[in-house]
């Protein structure tokens, strides 16, 4: 379902704004002594919008369609950090909001699907991975992480 919301700012236009993909939140910050502008924007994982905040600095939250917290934010760890040669290291997703199963890129992560990756290497070498998350509301977007064995 799209959803689009449509708010009259302060009587400026926005100068700037930014969007957080991952939990859809629009910060608009609007440049002094302008006319009015309109903010239309639509995102299918959003069932209404929450503005808040007071001229001239508002924030459109996106409510997620499905009662949900929004789609699954990961910021991947790994345990230890710096590995040494032939010692494995246990990559943790971290994800919030509910995930319930996870898409992992990268060396021997690849094709996983649950919260942890443990890995080792018997040389030196970096190896990029991804997570993303899967919950009721969708896939998240793929966080990175690097890790070298030293």
């Amino acid at each position: 379902m799209t959803v689009t919301n449509r708010y009259t700012l302060a009587p400026r236009p926005a100068a700037a704004c930014a969007l957080a993909l991952a939990t859809a939140v629009l910060a608009l910050s609007p440049a002094p002594s302008a006319p009015a502008a309109t903010l239309n924007y639509s995102n299918p994982a959003c069932s209404s919008f929450v503005v808040s905040g007071t001229p001239p600095t508002q924030t459109v939250t996106c409510v997620a369609a499905g009662g949900g917290a929004g789609v699954a934010v990961c910021a991947p760890t790994a345990n230890p950090t710096a590995p040494t040669i032939g010692q494995s290291t246990t990559i943790s997703a971290n994800c919030s909001n509910q995930p319930t199963s996870y898409v992992w890129t990268g060396g021997a992560c690849l094709g996983l699907t649950t919260a942890t990756c443990k890995v080792t290497k018997s040389r030196g070498v970096t190896v990029n991975y991804t997570v993303a998350a899967v919950n009721a509301a969708g896939t998240g977007t793929a966080a990175p992480i690097s890790v070298t064995w030293q």
